[in-house]
């Protein structure tokens, strides 16, 4: 590319102006957390005002080519420099060519944003090809570099300790180049530069000390085996670089949400198989609004068919789905002949949107910005040949941002709609006018007008969205929950029988990694509950009529609400709910609907603490539990997952990791689950925690805890209690337990701190005499309660991390309440499932099922078989999909049905396996299997 030069005159005169120029100070922005100091050509200095530390820079400045001239800041004249509170700007010129640099510090900011201006003085314009907002030199020598999205971390250490300083340009595209100190951070955008000036997007630097603790950059391989103690190799990030390029996303939001968005997406419950053309089609579609209102939804992805007004046969997108679209009229508005605001809405669907409003419900719109629209032939006259597929409008050009924002914006207000879902949007057309920085840039316009438009509306984003990263996000409400499609074919599921249980799994992986590698602050993270149901048929494809409506997971959706609140509190995504068959939608009744909705509510109650939710001990990853902690001053919540079958511990430490600043003593409550909910949690020595204190908590198989975390409170007037829910007293010398509830067979160790300092001489647990322990005010009560113990997802022996496969034997003897429990079950959720239905492990979970385990299985390569009490039994296949379909993703492990064994008796389960890598199968497991409580106390 031919460039136009400085003249040597021109250079030797601009250079003796930057060298008599340097010497000055131009300026300083101080916020009181960082200090920025400047010289005569831009910036100089950042300093972290707590600690001093200080990354001083040689050189700052800008590189830019502009149609056929490059302008460099090392070959212009000295610069004009204005400066005020929180902005400091440094304007050059040469020749036609005007530019600024805009240095800006906010309140409250931890870092400084650079921003150039780039605008021509002769009524001429000039595309941008690429812009290098910083060109530098660092003078302060880094010990280590590590790139991240858009940027770079660059890290430091002086007497006063290990340091960070973040830089980071907000778009995707950013390309960062170093040789030593020398630095460059820059793009492609290829946008025009003329009178009206081409503005960069910023670049940020921000400086802040390190914690020390830090977790892996890149993650695992999703669901692969790890042996235990196998290091995390590759790049690392501190906890605080995390905790500040999250700030530095916040402090950038259009939208701020205040309470949570309860939003059902239809379309996870296959309601595009629905017809709502036909009067049948409109009741099922009826019922799945009236249950969305009665868990607490707000809103619904409205996505049925209605083969009667947009037929199948007149999609144009590539993916087959334009007929749902847009309530239905996705078709007719891409031709043109249906207009908002003009053309009322036919009455099939015009009488299901009364119905949800009826019901408390608004409705959203599913969207495809990528479509042939024919209202301006430029927007598609890059097509070779016919318009459709994936050959749709260029989003780049600005006439076509302004009449979807517009006809999206009347189409709102024209149906009531109150929220939008994108999908489908494509960034990387390479044959169109504009370039991928502008599709991208398009984008993100339509992002900020329709919320600029519409500051209420729900803006869920799908495909391809949730790649674009957090600076497209700012404007709407969340990217996709699972960064991917959610039909069980589209990501490799947790070896888990329970779909709803893997799809919470995955959920909780996307969103730290949402956190941790896209920087997005709590309020745009999209939680997800429930599942989808598998679209696929054994032949692979997609039956658009009524299929599979029979899906609900009864052991697996508790899960995923919880699992859901606690990684993003805000943006609770609801997917499927028994209404679509009958029977499911009847037995799904007022207790089911009430605790959804009391979780909701739960939420929005305590959202100011919930907003500051994070996780705490690493990635979602088999073979240990994970976590998530919202404190705020000297309370909160901590969330705990044990993703596999087996028990595990997790342990965490009441201080500032789990973000709690505030206080010195403290109580821990149990919220969920219900069996044992508002117990304390009774440490080491006491019914209360000292800060500082490490909790180990051991977590059953594929279980959730939500744990309270309460300041002390005043003196005791009465005895507390901690270990398990029920009542304490004491007088003359006997301390009396009463409705102490525990597990079944469990032998427990109790805690209970006296309110004076007065001696025991008997304990009583539930009309039995009990063993204690005093120590001052501290009493221990060792309690064993009657019964067998048989948990959740029980057992059959232990785990091996040795074990190569190959032959397996274990015995365990099956409770007759087990079998009394799966009968309850039956009776509570009198849903009759086939034959077709009952090869999903997590359908008719009145059956007493077996599951084998095995990290990274395959049902290609692995065969394995089983034998009880020396008869062969049949071992399923389990896929999430129910049915094979891309086993690499879906295949999930064995079950077998064992109902038909007798109770009370042992029984010996013979397993040959695979060769295995040690430790691999993880073990042998009753999947059906609740924990039960109890109150009898057995004689000591």
């Amino acid at each position: 590319m031919p460039l136009r030069a400085l003249t040597a005159a021109a250079f030797f005169l601009a250079s003796l102006a930057a060298q008599s120029a340097v010497t000055q100070s131009a300026a300083t922005l101080d916020n009181g957390t960082i200090r920025v100091e400047f010289d005569a050509r831009g910036l100089h200095t950042l300093r972290f005002t707590q600690t001093g530390q200080t990354v001083e820079l040689a050189r700052d400045g800008f590189a830019i080519v502009a149609g056929d001239t490059s302008l460099e800041s090392a070959w212009m004249p000295a610069a004009k420099v204005e400066s005020s509170d929180q902005r400091v700007t440094f304007a050059v010129q040469s020749g036609e060519w005007r530019v600024r640099s805009v240095y800006e510090l906010q309140a409250g900011w931890h870092f400084v944003t650079k921003q150039v201006f780039v605008e021509r003085t002769d009524q001429r314009s000039a595309v941008v090809h690429r812009i290098e907002p910083l060109r530098a030199a660092f003078a302060t020598v880094a010990a280590s570099e590590v790139g991240i999205h858009g940027g770079v971390l660059r890290r430091y250490a002086d007497s006063s300790g290990e340091f960070s300083l973040f830089v980071l340009v907000q778009n995707p595209f950013g390309q960062w180049h170093s040789n030593g100190n020398e630095v460059s951070l820059g793009y492609a955008p290829h946008l025009p530069a003329g009178e009206q000036a081409f503005v960069s997007d910023r670049v940020c630097l921000g400086l802040l000390p390190l914690t020390g603790r830090t977790q892996p950059l890149h993650p695992r391989g999703e669901w692969d085996y790890v042996p235990d103690g196998s290091p995390d190799n590759g790049p690392r990030i501190d906890d605080a670089e995390v905790d500040a390029l999250v700030g530095c996303a916040r402090s950038f939001l259009l939208y701020h949400p205040q309470q949570t968005s309860r939003v059902h997406i239809g379309w996870c419950e296959n309601d595009y198989q629905i017809d709502i053309s036909t009067e049948s089609g409109r009741a099922e579609y009826q019922r799945i609004l009236d249950q969305a209102a009665a868990v607490g939804c707000k809103h619904v992805l409205f996505t049925p068919a209605n083969n009667a007004l947009a037929p199948l046969a007149n999609n144009k997108d590539a993916w087959g789905w334009e007929n749902v679209l847009w309530l239905g009229m996705g078709q007719k508005i891409r031709t043109g002949t249906w207009e908002p605001g003009r053309d009322p809405l036919p009455a099939s669907v015009q009488k299901l949107l009364d119905h949800a409003q009826s019901r408390g419900l608004q409705p959203m719109a599913y969207v495809y910005p990528s479509l042939p629209f024919l209202q301006q032939k430029d927007w598609t006259s890059w097509v070779k040949g016919e318009p459709g597929g994936y050959l749709g409008a260029d989003t780049g050009q600005r006439s076509f941002q302004d009449w979807i924002v517009e006809r999206m914006t009347t189409f709102a207000k024209a149906t009531g709609t109150a929220g939008i879902c994108f999908d489908h949007w494509w960034i990387a057309y390479d044959d169109t006018p504009s370039s991928h920085y502008a599709q991208w840039d398009g984008c993100r316009r339509v992002l900020t007008e329709l919320r600029r438009k519409l500051p209420d509306a729900v803006i869920d984003g799908r495909q391809q969205y949730h790649w674009f990263g957090v600076w497209t996000w700012l404007a709407g409400s969340y990217p996709h929950p699972l960064q991917s499609d959610e039909q069980p074919e589209s990501f490799r599921s947790f070896p888990d029988l329970h779909w709803d249980r893997a799809s919470a799994d995955r959920q909780r992986r996307t969103s730290y990694g949402y956190r941790t590698r896209e920087f997005t602050p709590v309020e745009i993270l999209p939680g997800y509950m429930t599942h989808q149901t598998g679209r696929l048929d054994e032949k692979g494809a997609c039956p658009r009529e009524r299929f599979r409506p029979r899906d609900f997971d009864l052991l697996g959706w508790r899960y995923s609400v919880i699992s859901a609140i606690a990684t993003a509190p805000y943006q609770l995504i609801v997917n499927f709910l028994p209404a679509r068959d009958e029977a499911e939608f009847r037995a799904f009744g007022t207790e089911h609907q009430q605790w959804l909705r009391g979780w909701m509510d739960w939420t929005d109650q305590n959202l100011e603490v919930l907003k500051h939710t994070r996780p705490i001990l690493g990635d979602v990853q088999l073979g240990r539990c994970d976590a998530n902690a919202a404190c705020k001053d000297d309370h909160g919540f901590v969330f705990v997952f044990n993703p596999n079958y087996r028990v595990l511990p997790a342990s965490f430490v009441l201080d500032d990791r789990i973000g709690l600043v505030g206080g010195e003593r403290f109580v821990l409550r149990q919220l969920y689950p219900e069996a044992g909910r508002g117990r304390l949690l009774p440490s080491p020595t006491s019914t209360s925690w000292q800060r500082g204190e490490t909790v180990t908590l051991t977590m059953p198989g594929a279980e959730a805890l939500v744990v309270q975390i309460e300041p002390l409170g005043e003196p005791l007037a009465t005895p507390r209690l901690a270990g398990a829910p029920g009542t304490v007293v004491f007088g003359n010398g006997v301390l009396t337990l009463t409705n102490v509830e525990a597990l079944v067979g469990a032998a427990s160790t109790l805690a209970v701190t006296l309110s004076d300092d007065e001696k025991v001489t008997a304990c009583l647990c539930n009309g039995q005499t009990a063993n204690f322990e005093q120590h001052g005010r501290e009493v221990t009560v060792h309690v064993a309660f009657a019964g067998a113990a048989f948990e959740r997802c029980q057992q059959i022996g232990n785990y091996d991390p040795t074990s190569p496969g190959g032959a397996w034997r274990g015995k365990t003897t099956i409770p007759a309440r087990v079998f009394a429990q799966l009968a309850a079950r039956k009776q509570a959720w009198p849903v009759t499932y086939d034959a077709d239905d009952l090869r999903a492990g997590y359908l008719g979970s009145d059956r007493l099922l077996l599951y084998v385990q095995i990290a990274q299985p395959d049902d290609e390569t692995m065969t394995v078989t089983l034998q009880v009490d020396g008869k062969p039994i049949e071992l399923r296949k389990a896929w999430s999909s129910i049915v094979r379909s891309n086993p690499k993703n879906t295949f999930v492990g064995w079950f077998a049905d064992v109902s038909s064994l007798a109770p009370d008796v042992e029984h010996t389960f013979e397993l040959a396996l695979p060769q295995l890598l040690p430790g691999q199968f993880q073990g042998v497991f009753f999947d059906t299997v609740e924990s039960e409580t109890t109150r009898e106390v057995r004689p000591h």
